[in-house]
């Protein structure tokens, strides 16, 4: 590799064992890619990602009990290990170490830094690419990055919403999304998170995305006209659809639902295999899912969960919670008892978050389930005896011989919950 003093002058007079544990393992790790780029190698994955170096700035800062932000490292900050990796993408060596880059992740970008510029002149073959920052900030050189690709078939945008509220903040996000129709031939998968879309025309690319296969919106601000052009878009290959916890700024998720109209779209509906939202929506309208979770809100949910079971025979894969909120739904034995009838016979994944809160409901589900689970997945109050369910699956294996491959169990302490998984062998089928 050429010689470069700029790398030499970011080291100058820093001894490596006055760097944090975080910045010796980022020297480190730097040290391998120069070493890796001198060797003439062309790597495929590649991830970035700033949200440790902020968690030890925030911890320093608790410790000294100060309200702003102290430098680390003798005056490394977070901007200057970014400033040493972009002096290393200078160098040609380096551009042939990315040339070839296929899956690119940039975690909590939080300002217009040129490393992101470089590596969106750099890399031109990316397939995947997930970023998550303030876009406020970055949205240059990620438009720059989505414009320089032909071939990008996942897309993942995670956001952070009190971000929002700047004037420009709206028009920063509208070119970024139109920046997607340069990529709508060849987009797969794309998810939202985190995002405000009030402009009304940042959808319309959708239309032209003919081979979009997955589809995500969540925890989003989404103006209902954006719904609108996802439920025009003829999307024939679109077979999962996740919208989660979005609204539109003035309350109009609850006041028009959105999704009925794009379940009216046949094309999207008849293809659908993976869909979330709330349960209403969906009643009769999808007959091909074989992925569905949702959040039972009421009791007259459960009813049209019977429905959508019944109507879905190729379903492998269900996903039910509640509220923390208890008294919002009134689960019984006779709804374990029934919803364990009621599982299509191709079902071989469950998961259950707080419905089976007490053990007893947990050995009524599993000895009335008579298709031939191979996993399930469980989360209970943190006042339940965990030891109690797992004697409770354990022995209901033993009865139907089925053996357990895997199983684990621990309390999520912050969620005040308790957690279980179950994986069993599935070549041996229920006796």
């Amino acid at each position: 590799m050429e010689k470069d003093e700029s790398l030499s002058l970011i080291f100058h007079n820093i001894k490596f064992s006055e760097w944090s544990e975080f910045g010796q393992i980022w020297v480190i790790n730097l040290l391998i890619l120069v070493y890796m780029a001198k060797r003439k190698a062309s790597i495929r994955w590649f991830k970035i990602d700033n949200k440790y170096a902020y968690f030890e700035n925030l911890i320093i800062d608790r410790m000294e009990n100060e309200n702003e932000y102290h430098h680390i490292d003798n005056g490394l900050t977070i901007d200057r290990y970014l400033d040493i990796f972009t002096v290393f993408l200078k160098f040609d060596e380096s551009k042939n170490f990315f040339e070839n880059l296929e899956y690119l992740e940039c975690g909590q970008l939080n300002n217009n830094h040129p490393s992101l510029d470089s590596l969106s002149k750099i890399c031109r073959k990316l397939k995947t690419v997930r970023i998550e920052g303030d876009f406020r900030s970055i949205y240059i050189p990620l438009v720059s990055l989505i414009k320089y690709q032909k071939n990008l078939e996942i897309l993942q945008i995670i956001g952070v919403k009190n971000n929002s509220g700047m004037w420009f903040y709206e028009k920063n996000i509208f070119e970024i999304f139109s920046s997607l129709e340069s990529i709508s031939h060849s987009l797969k998968r794309f998810e939202i998170s985190g995002i405000e879309m009030m402009t009304d025309e940042t959808f319309e690319f959708l239309g032209k995305c003919k081979n979009l296969e997955i589809l995500r919106l969540e925890d989003s601000n989404i103006s209902h006209k954006n719904f609108d052009w996802i439920s025009k878009a003829e999307l024939p290959k679109l077979y999962s659809l996740e919208l989660i916890s979005n609204c539109d700024g003035v309350d109009f998720m609850r006041q028009i639902n959105p999704i009925q109209g794009i379940l009216r779209n046949k094309i999207i509906s008849s293809n659908l295999k993976n869909f979330t939202y709330e349960i209403k929506a969906i009643g009769e309208n999808c007959r091909n899912l074989v992925k569905f979770s949702t959040q039972l809100t009421a009791n007259n949910d459960i009813p049209i969960l019977f429905i959508i079971l019944e109507n879905n025979s190729n379903l492998r894969e269900l996903y039910l919670n509640i509220y923390l909120d208890m008294h919002t739904v009134d689960i019984s034995t006779e709804i374990i008892m029934d919803l364990a009838k009621s599982l299509p016979e191709r079902i071989d994944t469950v998961q259950l978050e707080l419905l089976v809160n007490c053990v007893h409901y947990c050995r009524i589900f599993l000895e009335n389930c008579s298709v031939n689970l191979k996993y399930f997945y469980i989360i209970i109050s943190i006042d339940n005896d965990i030891y109690e369910y797992m004697n409770c699956i354990k022995g209901w294996s033993k009865e139907r011989g089925k053996r357990i491959m895997e199983s684990s169990y621990y309390p999520n302490y912050m969620n005040f919950c308790n957690k279980i998984d179950v994986v069993w062998d599935e070549n041996l089928s229920i006796i």
